[in-house]
């Protein structure tokens, strides 16, 4: 109430209608859109299915492992280095910015996502495991790109751009997009897998990624050195 007497201006959803902060709304749904349709659910639900349709139980043949435990072998592969990039983005958030993290790690999930597409299309006529491996270190890459970037930057971002009379109800809003697109992601990757291919797929998701780098470097403020108690909304950074 203080707070509204002294600029005048209403909290909860009713502020997200003023124009600075429903521009503001829209980046960090536009975010939260973009974390989910960049494909990050179809590889965490699916990851298994994808790495057998690459060919990886050629990689485990050696040692006399099944498709479902080869496969299951190179998902856990393919995730052990997100738990150290995670821990690595706290630093980094600090050091480099959130904006510059987007804009340095969507392009390295967009070449990951463009390498899986491309041994999945080239695993039919591969005698080889080079195909596999390639599509190993694809779903590495991308996961660790993810964790530096849309993984955790779109919630941090909307708890530092609004002020604190909208910040709960910024939260809700971007939270229920997140969700809405995570479910649609979840559901609808094997229809587009059987209409498209998984290689078709994960094209479609490297597209996502260059429309969210376009997004960021168009729209997205910084907020690096800002306090959580700033009357944010405006992509200014406290003098260091």
């Amino acid at each position: 109430a203080a707070e509204k007497a002294k600029g005048g201006e209403g909290g909860g959803f009713g502020a997200l209608l003023e124009p600075r902060l429903l521009r503001l709304l829209c980046v960090v749904v536009a975010l939260q859109a973009l974390q989910q349709l960049s494909g990050i659910n179809a590889v965490v639900y699916y990851t298994p299915t994808v790495l057998k349709e690459a060919g990886v139980p050629r990689l485990f043949a050696s040692v006399g492992l099944d498709e479902n435990a080869a496969s299951l072998a190179a998902t856990a592969l393919a995730y052990a280095p997100r738990l150290p990039a995670m821990l690595a983005t706290i630093s980094l958030m600090d050091r480099l910015g959130r904006r510059s993290l987007l804009l340095r790690f969507i392009p390295l999930m967009a070449l990951s996502h463009l390498a899986l597409a491309a041994s999945l299309l080239h695993m039919a006529s591969a005698s080889s495991a080079l195909p596999a491996a390639a599509a190993v270190v694809a779903l590495c890459g991308y996961g660790v790109a993810f964790s530096l970037s849309l993984g955790p930057i779109p919630n941090i971002l909307t708890s530092e751009l609004f002020p604190m009379r909208a910040r709960a109800a910024a939260m809700s809003v971007s939270l229920a997009a997140q969700f809405v697109c995570n479910t649609a992601v979840g559901a609808g990757f094997p229809a587009l897998r059987a209409s498209l291919g998984s290689g078709g797929v994960f094209f479609a998701f490297a597209a996502v990624c260059a429309a969210g780098w376009l997004v960021t470097a168009v729209a997205v403020p910084e907020t690096k050195g800002r306090a959580l108690e700033d009357d944010g909304g405006e992509g200014k950074t406290k003098a260091s």
